[in-house]
This record gives C-alpha cells, structure tokens and sequence, in this order.
C-alpha cells in the first residue's frame, strides 16, 4: 500500500515536470540522482524505491534504467553487508552469554560413534545420581531442541499422561513422542519423553510456576503423583533459559548465511555485468 502510494506520488510529480517542459531523461536522472543521495545517506529502502520507479515511470530512460541498475546493486550489496555486521555482533553477544551459561552447571553428553547431535543436561539430574529416583528430567541438545522425559521407578503403572499443578491452575499433556518400559530386579523403569513445542505447555508451566510447589501426576493403568524437587524445577527453568539460547543463536545463523548468499549473489552479476560492459566496448 505505501508503496503504492509512493508511485502514485511520483507520477503525479512526473506530470507537473512533463506540463514544465522536463523531458523523460531529466527526470529519469534527477530520481537517480535522488536515489543516489538515500543511497549515500545510508537510506536503503529510500534509494530502492527511487530506482524502482525509474523502471515503472521510465521505460524507454535506457540510459537512466542502466544506471539504476547498476546502483540498485551497489545498494542491495551494502544493505546485505550491513546485516551481515549486524547479525554478527548480535552473535558474538549472544555466543558470549552462552558461554557464561554453560558455567552454570550443565553437563554436555555425546557418543562421537553413534550420535550425530549432543545433549545438554544439569548436572544435578544426571542419572547416576538418580537411579532410584521418579522425578523429571530435562535435556536440550545442540539446536536447542528441549525434551523432558518423564521417569517413574516401582509397579507398573503404564503411564503416557503427565499433569503438572500448582493450586487450581495445571498443565496436562498426553502427546508423548516416545515411551519405553524396561525391568529389573522386579523394578519396573518407565520412561515417557516429551518435547517442548508438542507437550501441550506443560514444560512452560513449570518454568512460569518455579518459585511455587508443584504437584506431578503420572496417568496411565493408575496414576502416581509426587511433589517436585526443587533441583529438578530449577534445572528445567534453566534448560529452558538455554534451549530459546540455542535457537536464537541458530536462527541468527541461518540469517546471515542467507545475507552472506544475498551478497555472493549480488557479486556474481556485478561481475556479468561488468564484463559485458567490456565486451560491448
């Protein structure tokens, strides 16, 4: 709409310079000329704009239409390596915090031979030191994907439900992604993982109720329900915390390899263009 706008403007300026006597040309060259000046200034989208309607206002201006083609890569190259420093010192922040994070008491667990991705985890959940414990444990790997797994030790109760409350207010997710049920010395394991995204804000509900008692019911065949530790709150808040960490700094990533494309792009018909201005010579 504004851009529309924006054209309608410009014609009607292109018709009080026709009825003054301007010829196509000059005012071709004078929204060069203004393009240039936005360009100049640092005005990307100003200077786009200008040379866009150059195009639509001018189409036989062939020599202004070259011109502005050739500007119009100047501008999106600059406007590229702009968000290319841009979106490299948001990572470097973001890559510094991560690493003060990582301070805080994660432990990082990958098998070079079978695993392709590795895993974050808080030291105080580790399953060493919970081998007879039902409670909930956390993991986020590399990309920031989070899952909490939820382990129960004792009869079977076939559980795939997991309700979490505080008071009146719960949570409540029956969307596992995986489940798995061993045995051993009459001591049954079930474990029922669930990602953050599809587990229906249970993990939200954690994170947005730490400072509170949290009551967990585990619902299957019969149901379970225990009252949560505060080391196991505490490591999902903070797996959380470093989970949006994790795709924040990838989807920065994936930004500026886009821009440094954009760039690669911009350069390689720079290049065709520049040789066929040699070869036309």
């Amino acid at each position: 709409m504004k851009r529309t706008i924006y054209i309608l403007a410009l014609c009607a300026l292109s018709f009080v310079a026709v009825s003054c006597g301007e010829s196509i040309e000059e005012q071709a060259a004078r929204s060069l000329q203004m393009a240039q000046a936005a360009f100049e200034g640092g005005d990307f989208q100003g200077a786009k704009l200008q040379l866009d309607s150059i195009k639509i206002l001018y189409p036989k201006a062939f020599e202004a239409r070259r011109e502005a083609l050739k500007l119009m890569r100047e501008v999106e190259l600059a406007e590229q390596q702009r968000n290319v420093a841009c979106l490299d010192s948001m990572l470097g922040a973001k890559r510094a915090e991560l690493e003060e994070m990582l301070k805080s008491g994660f432990t990082f667990e990958k098998d070079e031979k079978y695993q392709e991705v590795g895993n974050f985890m808080a030291a105080s959940q580790a399953p060493m030191k919970n081998l007879n414990n039902t409670y909930l444990r956390a993991q986020v790997d590399e990309h920031g994907v989070m899952t909490v797994t939820s382990i129960y030790k004792g009869r079977p109760i076939g559980h795939n439900k997991v309700k979490v409350s505080s008071g009146d207010s719960y949570a409540e997710s029956a969307n596992p992604i995986s489940n798995y049920t061993s045995k051993h010395m009459g001591v049954t394991t079930e474990r029922v993982d669930f990602r953050l995204g599809k587990d229906e804000g249970i993990i939200g509900f954690i994170v947005l109720n730490s400072d509170k008692k949290i009551k967990v019911e585990l619902i299957g065949n019969s149901t379970h329900s225990y009252t949560m530790r505060g080391e196991d709150i505490k490591a999902i808040k903070s797996l959380y915390n470093l989970s949006f960490l994790l795709r924040s700094i990838e989807e920065l990533e994936k930004q500026r390899g886009e821009a440094q494309r954009h760039i690669e792009f911009v350069n390689r018909n720079k290049q065709r263009g520049d040789s066929a201005v040699v070869e036309n010579k």
